[in-house]
């Protein structure tokens, strides 16, 4: 394991929301009678995810001053993530998010993120928030999507990079947040520069690098932004870690009956960054991200349902593995 005195083993920056999903399996949104309330968004699940792994995790978002703002921390302090740099920000909404699961594979969600408040992060808060002191950052490319988080988006990756502390950017691309593909990737480049490794599905990579013309181009030209490795997401095939001058190493999934596959990649970014801060080969981290993202396809939320140490091990255990 890689030690050092660092207070903070993971801090997350982006997006957080009140979720709301469908309590009735398999109906259209017309036919939904009832909704549960949990937590979500893509740095959230990481930072609910890793605790629940055993790291210490920080999340670094924004909330309104408003009654969902209160859900989210409270929740957050029951997981035991560390919400002290969470700001208020007066005039904004917490964010949130309208879900139906329809297995197996149609999966529709509504975001309301309008005048949101994890958009208005900003770099004084960023600056308020223990980055050198924590042992990796994790940003996303749905932070870029309006300022000032942009500007907060880039700011903690900058700072990250200048106190050495590994900057792991989940691509993150939500069509429905941007007015282009183009547009995404080039705000986007910039904060491949300041990121150690970059995470992704096949989609997202797609669209990071939306000028290469084929699915290798893609790849090398997320390579040739600096970042030292490219682990692409791929569900039920697994995933894949590119490197620049190394062959593709493939790494296995589990085989699992999904019920929804909403926060599988979050769920996989979090067992990734356990291995990681074990040291571990990417490989190996990758493989614990897929066993991960294997159990939470079997459950009904994301963050809510973000599987344990102990849930991780039995899991593997059952399939004759011992990764932790």
């Amino acid at each position: 394991m890689m030690r050092d005195t660092r207070t903070v083993d993971v801090i997350a920056v982006g997006r957080s929301s009140l979720d709301l999903y469908a309590h009735q399996i398999g109906c259209a949104m017309a036919d939904v009678r009832s909704f549960d309330a949990y937590i979500g968004g893509c740095a959230l699940n990481v930072s609910v995810g890793t605790r629940r792994l055993g790291l210490r995790s920080l999340l670094l978002t924004g909330v309104g001053d408003d009654q969902v703002g209160d859900f989210i921390i409270a929740s957050l302090d029951r997981e035991g993530v560390e919400t002290r740099c969470i700001p208020r920000k007066p005039g904004r909404r917490t964010s949130a998010v309208v879900l139906t699961i329809q297995p197996p594979d149609r999966f529709p969600l509504t975001f309301y993120r309008d005048n949101c408040a994890d958009r208005a992060l900003t770099p004084e808060d960023v600056a308020n928030t223990p980055i050198a002191q924590s042992r990796v950052v994790f940003v996303t490319g749905t932070g870029l999507s309006h300022a000032p988080g942009r500007e907060a988006t880039h700011a903690a990756a900058a700072t990250a990079r200048a106190a050495a502390v590994p900057v792991v950017l989940d691509i993150d691309y939500r069509p429905d947040q941007w007015e282009s593909a183009e547009a995404f990737a080039a705000e986007l480049q910039p904060l491949l520069g300041s990121a150690t490794l970059a995470v992704g599905t096949e989609e997202e990579v797609a669209a990071a690098a939306v000028n290469a013309a084929t699915a290798a181009g893609k790849v090398a030209a997320l390579l040739a932004t600096g970042i030292e490795a490219l682990v692409m997401k791929r569900g039920a095939h697994g995933a894949t870690i590119y490197r620049r001058d190394a062959p593709p190493a493939d790494v296995a999934p589990f085989p699992i009956t999904v019920l929804n596959v909403l926060g599988a990649g979050d769920a996989f970014a979090s067992g990734f960054l356990y291995g990681y801060l074990q040291g571990w080969p990417l490989e190996r981290a990758a493989r614990l991200g897929n066993a991960c993202g294997a159990i939470i396809v079997t459950r009904h939320g994301c963050a809510n349902f973000m599987p344990t140490l102990d849930e991780v091990t039995a899991f593997l255990a059952e399939r004759g593995e011992a990764a932790i």
